[in-house]
């Protein structure tokens, strides 16, 4: 399943694109707590699914890191990408791209974008405040009319 089938088959599910509330209704807690350095993660412990987010972080990111953190959930429940990154030889980019798309097909429906498709990629990735490889990624499947 791509992303975008699993951010709008739990957004069907869940009825709202809010990700604090989605989280909710999975019984993923989330914290908000002081992180140094680091806006966010997934853990995945005795059962318990939680995220914790940066206290310090402004709404819009909270709520972009928090999208994100729901597509590992959802996605890579069983990675430490932590423990990846400092004991293992595996490529964590991969998870961390997977989990950027899911957030970004999450938070935007093609309607929401449907008047950006006249606009450069560049002039996306401003107003959403993404990469540009991720604006044109999430561009690539709104329809150009409705």
């Amino acid at each position: 399943m791509t992303q975008k089938a699993l951010a709008d088959k739990t957004v069907r599910k869940y009825g709202t694109r809010d990700p604090f509330r989605i989280a909710e209704g999975m019984g993923v807690m989330v914290f908000k707590v002081p992180l140094n350095g680091i806006r966010g993660f997934y853990q995945y412990i005795k059962r318990c699914h939680i995220i914790y987010l940066d206290v310090t972080l402004p709404d819009d990111e909270l709520r972009w890191v928090c999208a994100h953190e729901l597509g590992h959930a959802l996605q890579h429940k069983g990675l430490n990408r932590i423990f990846m990154d400092t004991r293992t030889n595996m490529v964590s980019s991969r998870y961390e791209k997977e989990a950027d798309r899911f957030a970004i097909d999450l938070l935007y429906s093609d309607d929401d974008l449907h008047d950006l498709t006249e606009q450069s990629i560049d002039v996306v990735a401003n107003c959403l405040n993404v990469s540009y490889d991720l604006a044109a990624y999430r561009m690539s499947s709104v329809p150009l009319s409705y």
